[in-house]
């Protein structure tokens, strides 16, 4: 079928330019690959579509209504095509997204409203979930993930965005109240404010370029799975709170927070797109993942 469509194009063209000379210069094609295509085509077709001689060059009446049938084919291909590439450089349609609470309340939603005027013919559903989902089943689109490295494989697709580091932060007045610099073996007997989560909670893992690694066991004053509500209490002087710096970045720059033994961090963890095929791609999942891409790279 591909074929006869091919040639009903090259046939449609012949008749355009009134002869195979024309069409092949204007196609950029040789004339003997013209003439054997609209041949086959005939031979398919079972009719006499041109009357061709070495002088004369005409078109049968058939081969008048047949030509004006291909051209509606080809305005009808190009109307597809026009489709097409206007999809790819104004990206539109519904976006079905799914992270974890703290992926959406600190990387995504900061960057939501740029995302949206830059792109502005795309609708995004967000969905904060802390569990696993399946993208096919629950018909999401991409799904973000925190995560170390190796990722388990899940037979997605997967775009590295970029690197996300942990800092340990406490407000002024707690770090002037302590009475000497805390050393990192002293972090276990002071006030911590630490995020629960399935595989953590009791202890952090630190690591420091010439010390190398050390378990900390913790004695919380304040524990909890949102990192608003540790980022709010670390400002309010409870503790010392082991944070993403892109989280307390403003905190930070405000004086509200201050670094605490900062040569002291957990290993970088990777952010990460997951998504079901790069086949069929839609404009607008290719336009969310470059754009993450391009503000995510890096170290956040």
């Amino acid at each position: 079928m591909n074929d006869n469509l091919n040639d009903m194009a090259l046939f449609a063209a012949v008749v355009q330019h009134q002869g195979f000379t024309a069409a092949g210069r204007a196609l950029g094609v040789s004339k003997s690959l013209l003439s054997r295509r609209v041949d086959a085509l005939e031979t398919h077709l079972g009719v006499r579509l041109l009357q061709r001689t070495s002088r004369h060059f005409s078109v049968t009446s058939i081969g008048e209504c047949y030509a004006a049938e291909c051209q509606k084919l080809l305005q009808q291909a190009q109307a597809a095509q026009q489709v097409i590439d206007d999809l790819q450089q104004n990206p539109r349609g519904l976006l079905r997204i799914c992270t974890p609470v703290m992926m959406a309340e600190m990387v995504i939603a900061p960057l939501m409203t740029e995302f949206l005027t830059r792109f502005p013919g795309i609708t995004l559903e967000l969905l904060a979930i802390n569990r696993a989902v399946d993208l096919l089943e629950e018909n999401f689109d991409v799904t973000l993930r925190s995560h170390n490295e190796p990722l388990e494989d899940s037979g997605l697709y997967r775009k590295a965005l970029g690197t996300l580091n942990y800092v340990l932060v406490a407000s002024p007045a707690f770090i002037r109240a302590l009475p000497q610099p805390p050393a990192i073996e002293q972090l276990s007997y002071l006030p911590t404010l630490v995020r629960k989560t399935p595989w953590a909670g009791g202890e952090w893992e630190l690591t420091h370029l010439q010390d190398g690694m050390r378990k900390i066991s913790l004695t919380p004053r304040l524990v909890s799975n949102n990192l608003l509500v540790l980022r709010q209490a670390a400002a309010d002087g409870l503790g010392i709170a082991l944070l993403p710096e892109m989280a307390c970045k403003q905190d930070l720059a405000e004086g509200k927070l201050l670094h605490l033994l900062p040569d002291w961090h957990t290993p970088p963890s990777s952010i990460s797109a997951l998504y079901a095929s790069h086949k069929g791609q839609s404009s607008a999942l290719r336009a969310f993942l470059d754009y993450l891409s391009g503000k995510l790279h890096g170290a956040l």
